[in-house]
């Protein structure tokens, strides 16, 4: 009796969720001040007036997206249990792991933290406050929690924190220079695995 009800419910979920993705595409993409409610309408197909309506201004549909960033985050790679694991390094190995393979999956993830960064903006500052900040927290528990090799014990623990995102992080923003200089597609499934295989190498090369 209530199957349409829910088909509509899905329908408007999907919708929803197809929204906050293109924002984040494209206020990753262009930055914030370059995208409007009607260019992420578009994209999508949908009347302006419903985005609108849904969320509100731009403002707040930036921060709605972006909360469904880091949200998304925490499902696809949660946190591990490094007090529970046998082997906290290999938790911590598979941890970067994934995090690499997400990197891939959602580029728009770094893109939008850098597009805000070059800013300083206020919208920053609130994603700091709310999800980078306590984000970045946990994962220094995990590294003060972890016998580090050689090469990296000792050094500054937000530094190297740093260090980590950024080779993992890095042929996923540079996509297009990749494709261009060296003609390599860093998006291949192979290519994403042997980036993966690379940063653990890097990071790890003296456990």
């Amino acid at each position: 009796m209530n199957t349409p009800r829910v088909a509509k419910q899905e329908r408007s979920e999907q919708t929803r969720t197809e929204i906050l993705q293109t924002a984040l595409d494209l206020f990753a993409a262009r930055g914030f001040a370059a995208v409007s409610l009607r260019d992420i309408a578009d994209r999508v197909g949908v009347n302006h007036a419903m985005i609108r309506y849904h969320f509100g201004g731009k403002e707040q549909l930036w921060r709605e997206s972006a909360a469904y960033l880091f949200e998304r985050l925490e499902q696809e790679i949660p946190p591990p249990d490094l007090a529970r694991d046998p082997s906290p390094i290999d938790a911590l190995k598979r941890y970067i792991r994934a995090y690499v393979h997400y990197c891939a999956r959602h580029p728009e993830h770094a893109r939008l933290i850098v597009q805000e960064s070059i800013e300083g903006s206020d919208r920053l500052q609130w994603l700091a406050e709310h999800y980078i900040r306590p984000n970045h927290a946990r994962t220094l528990g995990f590294l003060e929690n972890v016998e580090l090799p050689a090469g990296i014990a000792g050094l500054d623990p937000v530094m190297m924190l740093y260090m980590v995102v950024a080779i993992a992080q890095m042929p996923y923003l540079v996509t297009a220079e990749l494709r261009f200089v060296h003609e390599r597609d860093a998006l291949l499934p192979e290519a994403i695995e042997a980036h993966a295989e690379a940063v653990m190498k890097f990071i790890f090369r003296d456990a």
